[in-house]
């Protein structure tokens, strides 16, 4: 047989081995709860959350067991400030119709995507730990209620730009990438023999200085950047871990 036949039989064996392994793992004998509280607070510091349901088409992809929560943020003495959104998403039993990698649902929506970075973000945990986060920096077209393109004083199309982090908070471990949560899942069920409910978290909000650069923002109010609204938002992620998350959390 050809070496390099024989190289591919060998490989593909071990990767049925090992993916017939999942199968094998015992049924968890309780769901675990997430470490991150199941509401988000109505007010963080100098913001006011108000409830944002999550529409039927998100529904209709998810398994019937997902929990949600979700508020947009508004700051209550700087009206110039984006608000700010915080989605939660909590997985039922049938953890793969639950939660996903949310760039997939982001390219869906329209968006397009700037730059896309593993981050660690010091300090913002209640015990000074740091939270491993997915930032995402992407740009969307804006369409009218007639979905006609919106357009700016030069003529040009506009569209928003926006800074958004994600993560996802285990029963004992809080992982930023997709492959991590399911690595944590399979050594739970076969070291612990327990299954665990996730939160997949999202961070969000738009740049104001894009909208100012296309004529539509003005400039006299505030302008933030996009690392100054990265500033703002982190600053903000501080305040409310304390609220939402149990101390006893570790990162990975």
């Amino acid at each position: 047989m050809d070496p390099v036949v024989k190289r591919i039989y060998i490989l593909s064996a071990i990767l049925a081995a090992g993916f017939s392994l999942v199968f094998a793992l015992p049924d968890g004998e309780s769901l675990k709860s997430s470490r991150l509280h199941r509401y988000l607070p109505e007010r963080v510091t100098d913001w006011t959350g108000e409830k944002v349901q999550p529409g039927e088409k998100e529904l209709d992809l998810l398994a019937k067991d997902t929990e949600f929560e979700r508020r947009s943020y508004v700051h209550d003495y700087d009206q110039s400030l984006m608000p700010l959104e915080v989605s939660l998403v909590f997985s039922g039993k049938d953890l793969n119709n639950s939660i996903h990698r949310p760039e997939r649902c982001l390219v869906s929506q329209g968006w397009a995507f700037e730059e896309e970075k593993y981050l660690l973000l010091k300090g913002v945990l209640p015990d000074g730990g740091d939270l491993p986060v997915k930032k995402i920096l992407c740009h969307r077209l804006l369409f009218d209620e007639e979905n006609q393109p919106m357009l700016g004083p030069d003529g040009k199309q506009i569209y928003m730009q926006r800074v958004q982090y994600y993560t996802f908070f285990g029963h004992e471990k809080i992982v930023s990438g997709h492959y991590e949560r399911t690595f944590e899942d399979i050594r739970a069920r076969l070291l612990a023999g327990y299954d665990q409910r996730w939160a997949y978290a999202t961070f969000a909000t738009n740049v104001s200085k894009t909208f100012v650069d296309q004529g539509v923002w003005p400039s006299s109010r505030r302008v933030l950047s996009v690392e100054q609204t990265e500033r703002l938002l982190q600053d903000f992620i501080k305040e409310l871990m304390p609220m939402v998350l149990d101390k006893t959390a570790e990162t990975h």
